[in-house]
């Protein structure tokens, strides 16, 4: 049982990381690096996603939960993120161009 706040934060913050491992580990036999992983701000959405996952654990357990309760909270929540960003719908003529943050998502 996780007892404290802290745990359970870096517990769902954990979680997001793994989800960037796994993806990582999905791309590894890919013939060309990715382009995005030279990017700053990839690397700097990619650890936001992960806070995000334990400070949502923590917002539903507080300082309290299972680990592996926890830790899923942190797994899904960039999941649940993308999938709401990438069921945006697509506004024609809308403002902006270039890469935008839903694009991150599509992964």
């Amino acid at each position: 049982m996780l007892t404290s706040s802290l745990q359970v934060f870096l517990c769902g913050l954990a979680g997001g990381a793994v989800l960037e491992l796994l993806h990582w580990y999905n791309i590894r036999r890919d013939t060309q690096f990715p382009a995005y992983a030279k990017s700053p701000v990839y690397w700097l959405v990619t650890l936001l996603m992960a806070v995000v996952g334990g400070g949502l654990a923590w917002l539903y357990f507080g300082a309290q939960g299972e680990p592996i309760v926890t830790f899923h909270v942190g797994v899904s929540t960039p999941l649940i993120l993308q999938k709401l960003t990438t069921t945006v719908a697509n506004v024609p003529g809308g403002k902006g161009s270039g890469p935008s943050l839903v694009s991150f998502f599509k992964w």
